[in-house]
C-alpha cells in the first residue's frame, strides 16, 4: 500500500487525546460536511456501547437498509472499526480517503494543528458512509460525549447506554460530571433512549433533555424487557411488545438491556417512517455478533474471552459467570490499562477464582511488566507473565476453566495468539 496508510494513521497517535471539536469540525468542512448529508444514530456510554451497535446494525441490517457501523478500538484490524452491513472497509477505501485528508489537511491554513488518530479516523468514517450513500450509519462515541470528536451529528436518535466512573482524567472525578460530559451529546428535540440506572446519573440526563427539549425514554420505566432464561427474553416496549425473542450468538445477562436499548431505538426510527418488522426483529438479535463480550471460545474446559476493561464491565462479567458456569472456578488471565481500577477488578474476581494470572498488553497505556510484578508478585494467588501469550499458554495448559478479561486491546493480542496456536 502506498507509503502505508496505516503509518500515517497510527502515526497520529503521538499527538494522544485531544478533546474538542475545533479538529473535527475542520477536518469535515475540508470535506464538505459529509456528516451532514447522512442519517445517524448517536451511541454513548461507559460500557455496552458496541453491543448496543451490534444489535442494532444487525436489526437495520435484517430489515433491507444499508447500515454503516463505526465502533473503536478494534481487536485485530483497523478495518474493524468501519464496517457497512457486516463487511470491513476495504484496504483502498481507507488508503483513499486517509490521503485525500491528509493532502486538504496540508493545502490549508489549518495545516499546523495537531490532528489525532480518532479525529482523523472518525472524518474517514463519515466520508466513507457518505460516499457509499448508506440509508443510515450507528456511530460509536469514543471517550466521553460533549468534547468527542463523534459529537458533530445531529442523530434521529441519541442511546446513552450506562454511565459509570471511567476516564475520569478527562471526564471528571464524579458520577455526576461524568454524566454531564455523557448527556451533552444530546441535540434539541432528538429522542434519547438510555439505560442508565444511576440515580445522580439519570438525574443529570433528565435535566439535560428538560433544557433541550429531548423526549427521554428510561429503561426500566419507558420501556423493559422480561427475562425468560439465559437466552430468551420478551421486550415491553414504548408502543410495541415482543415476546420470544432470543439471544444466540451475543449472549450474557447484560445483552439483554443493550438488546432492548437497540429495540427503543427501532421503535424511534418506526415512528420516524423506517420499515422494521417484529421478524427483522428477531433475525437481527438472533444474528448479532459482537467480539470479545462474554465470547465462549471453548466449552470443555469452559474457556471464555470478556472484553471487561473496568469495574462496572468485570461485575457484568462475574454476574455472567454466577449464572452460567454456577459451579465453576476459573483461572483468570487479566490485562488492564493504567487508567482503570485494577484492584477493584481484581477484588471482584477473587472468589471466582483459583488463581489469577496478570500480563501487559501491547498498548503504551498497559501497566508494564515490571509494575504488575512489584505489586502483584509477592502473593501466590497471583502470577505475572511477561505477555499475554505466555500467560494464556500457561492457563490453556493447565486443562481448568479459563477466562482471559480486561482491556480489549488485550482482546486483539490474544485472538492473534489464538489463530497461530492453531
Amino acid at each position: 500500500m502506498e507509503h502505508n496508510v496505516f503509518n500515517y494513521l497510527y502515526g497520529l497517535e503521538k499527538y494522544g487525546i485531544l478533546l474538542g471539536l475545533d479538529n473535527i469540525n475542520i477536518i469535515l468542512s475540508l470535506l464538505d460536511n459529509p456528516h451532514k448529508k447522512i442519517k445517524t444514530v448517536h451511541v454513548v456510554g461507559t460500557n455496552g456501547k458496541g453491543s448496543t451497535c451490534a444489535f442494532l446494525g444487525q436489526i437495520l441490517t435484517s430489515s433491507g437498509y444499508k447500515v454503516g457501523v463505526y465502533t473503536s478500538p478494534h481487536l485485530i484490524k483497523f478495518n474493524e472499526r468501519i464496517k457497512i452491513n457486516n463487511r470491513m472497509i476495504a484496504d483502498r477505501d481507507i488508503e483513499k480517503i486517509a490521503f485525500n485528508i491528509k493532502h486538504l489537511i496540508e493545502k490549508s491554513v489549518f495545516k499546523d494543528r495537531p490532528y489525532t488518530f480518532f479525529e482523523v479516523t472518525t472524518a474517514l468514517a463519515f466520508q466513507y458512509f457518505y460516499e457509499k450513500q448508506v440509508d443510515i450509519a450507528i456511530i460509536e462515541a469514543g471517550l466521553g460525549g460533549r468534547l468527542d470528536a463523534t459529537n458533530v451529528l445531529t442523530p434521529e436518535v441519541v442511546i446513552i447506554t450506562n454511565i459509570g466512573l471511567e476516564h475520569k482524567e478527562f471526564l471528571g472525578d464524579t458520577i455526576e460530571k461524568i454524566a454531564f460530559e455523557k448527556a451533552s451529546v444530546i441535540k434539541d428535540k432528538v429522542e434519547v433512549i438510555t439505560g442508565c440506572d444511576e440515580d445522580n446519573a439519570v438525574k443529570v440526563i433528565k435535566d439535560m433533555a428538560n433544557e433541550r427539549n429531548a423526549p427521554l425514554y428510561l429503561l426500566g420505566n419507558d420501556f423493559s424487557y422480561l427475562e425468560k432464561d439465559l437466552y430468551n427474553f420478551e421486550y415491553k416496549g414504548l408502543f410495541k411488545n415482543i415476546e420470544n425473542l432470543k439471544l444466540k450468538k451475543l449472549v450474557g445477562i447484560n445483552q439483554f438491556k443493550n438488546a432492548s436499548l437497540a429495540l427503543a431505538a427501532c421503535e424511534v426510527l418506526i415512528k420516524k417512517g423506517y420499515i422494521i418488522s417484529d421478524e427483522d426483529i428477531k433475525r437481527g438479535i438472533e444474528s448479532a455478533v459482537w467480539e470479545g463480550r462474554f465470547e465462549i471460545i471453548k466449552e470443555k474446559p469452559p474457556f471464555i474471552i470478556d472484553g471487561a476493561h473496568n469495574p462496572h464491565g468485570i461485575s457484568a462479567l462475574v454476574e455472567n459467570i454466577k449464572r452460567f458456569y454456577p459451579a465453576e472456578k476459573f483461572i483468570f488471565v487479566i490485562n488492564v490499562l493504567k487508567d482503570k481500577d485494577i484492584t477493584e477488578m481484581i477484588n471482584q474476581l477473587r472468589e471466582l477464582a483459583v488463581s489469577i494470572y496478570i500480563a501487559p498488553n501491547k498498548n503504551e497505556r498497559s501497566y508494564s511488566y515490571a509494575e504488575l510484578k512489584k505489586r502483584f508478585g509477592k502473593e501466590n494467588f497471583f502470577s505475572v507473565f511477561k505477555n499475554i501469550p505466555m500467560a494464556l499458554e500457561k492457563a490453556l495448559s493447565s486443562g481448568l476453566p479459563v477466562i482471559f478479561t480486561g482491556s480489549l486491546y488485550g482482546i486483539g493480542e490474544a485472538k492473534e495468539f489464538l489463530k497461530d496456536a492453531k
